[in-house]
């Protein structure tokens, strides 16, 4: 039998760990994407209930009063605190502007003498965010009529009138369509958790074969048969490389059946970057699982390393927490760290709004990082695995 074929029979004997590690460990990651929903793809202009207490009846209270019933949904409301405060509990009004006695005259005065502007009084729900976006918009309002009496302007009507013409007018603006379509956000917060399940089942499933191999009696057996020490070693680690693309099969096909995008030709690019992302990962775990085999650690060990190491990572490349939340050292820290790269290529293509090759080379180089991890990890299990042999002839 072919070192090949006797490093595929151990592995099957140690099903369970494909079983936990890869199969189970999966479907949280399943329920994490489908958690995470998805983004409405409409944008709706919420508008809020308005009303205002004019206490002044001036002209800059009638303009301000008029431009903030004319942007929201006018409701009545009696000049009562009483009234007030029950209309803000019950959330009926989301705005309520108040403009106090003599308002006109002092904002006035503010303006010519380059003083700030008197503050206004304003009750804004807190059940909704419309009613601030409301307060801010008069706040501009404002701010126009205060730049054109700054200026100059005669008289508070004619900075009200101009105030309402330039509030009239509008940016164009042009809806970018991208040439390619977008990853559903299900698809890359599963892609990301499903660095630890692949860790984690690669470490295991590798460091377990490489172990069986290693003792004594069957490392006698191997080094019997008739075949050269290339031919082995190749044998094993086609074994390790077999078992790390099984893994990375089941979660990108698993990822793609659930959480696929209805037209997957037009982000077959993007797609293609989170699979090789996830395949740069899993040859870094595979290439550690050949070196704890090669270290002799116990089947407890190894699911120890798995697991801690695992979930280490995954939370240092911004997995469980985004990046841009962890202090700067913890930032400098993860970049040290493969999985950092991977959820950077799925960021990238998740961002991507092209597939042209300048966009995509971004995160095909984070690809490329990460399987330099791999590459470093595997020369110096290999160094390490000739060392020891050499060490019990």
């Amino acid at each position: 039998m072919s070192i090949f074929k006797c490093s595929l029979r151990i592995i099957a004997a140690h099903r369970g760990y494909i079983l936990i590690y890869l199969f189970l460990l999966s479907m949280l990651g399943v329920l994490t994407g489908s958690s995470s929903g998805q983004d409405a793809v409409q944008v709706l202009d919420e508008v809020p209930t308005v009303a205002v207490i004019d206490r002044d009846g001036s002209q800059l209270s009638r303009g301000l009063g008029t431009y903030v019933e004319s942007s929201g949904d006018p409701a009545p409301l009696d000049d009562d605190r009483r009234a007030m405060q029950d209309a803000t509990a019950q959330n009926r009004i989301q705005y309520i502007l108040i403009i106090p006695k003599g308002y006109e005259e002092e904002f006035c005065d503010a303006a010519r003498q380059g003083r700030d502007a008197p503050v206004l009084d304003t009750i804004v729900s807190y059940e909704s965010a419309s009613g601030s976006l409301m307060d801010v918009r008069a706040r501009a309002w404002l701010n126009q009529v205060y730049a054109y009496l700054s200026s100059g302007t005669d008289g508070p009507g004619r900075a009200v009138a101009l105030a309402e013409e330039a509030m009239t007018r509008e940016a164009q603006a042009e809806l970018i369509t991208p040439d390619s379509t977008p990853l559903p956000d299900p698809l890359v917060v599963f892609a990301k958790f499903s660095t630890y399940p692949l860790f984690a089942f690669a470490v295991v499933a590798v460091s377990t074969l490489t172990t069986a191999l290693g003792r004594r009696p069957m490392r006698s057996r191997i080094d019997a048969a008739p075949v050269s020490g290339l031919t082995r070693s190749t044998g094993v680690l086609c074994a390790c490389l077999v078992v790390g693309v099984v893994g990375w099969a089941w979660i990108v096909g698993l990822g793609l059946t659930v959480f696929g995008p209805e037209n997957a030709s037009g982000s077959a690019p993007l797609l293609g970057i989170v699979a090789l992302a996830l395949l740069a990962y899993v040859l870094v775990a595979s290439a550690v699982g050949f070196l704890l085999g090669q270290l002799g650690l116990g089947e407890n060990a190894s699911n120890a390393v798995a697991n801690i190491a695992g979930m280490t990572l995954s939370f240092l490349s911004g997995t469980w927490v985004p990046v841009d939340y962890m202090p700067s050292a913890v930032i400098s820290a993860s970049r040290f760290t493969p999985c950092y790269w991977v959820n950077q290529a799925i960021t990238g293509a998740a961002d991507s709004v092209s597939t042209a090759t300048g966009s995509l080379a971004p995160p095909l180089a984070d690809c490329g990082v990460c399987a330099l991890f791999a590459v470093a990890v595997l020369v110096t299990g290999l160094a390490l695995g000739r060392s020891r042999s050499s060490a019990s002839l």
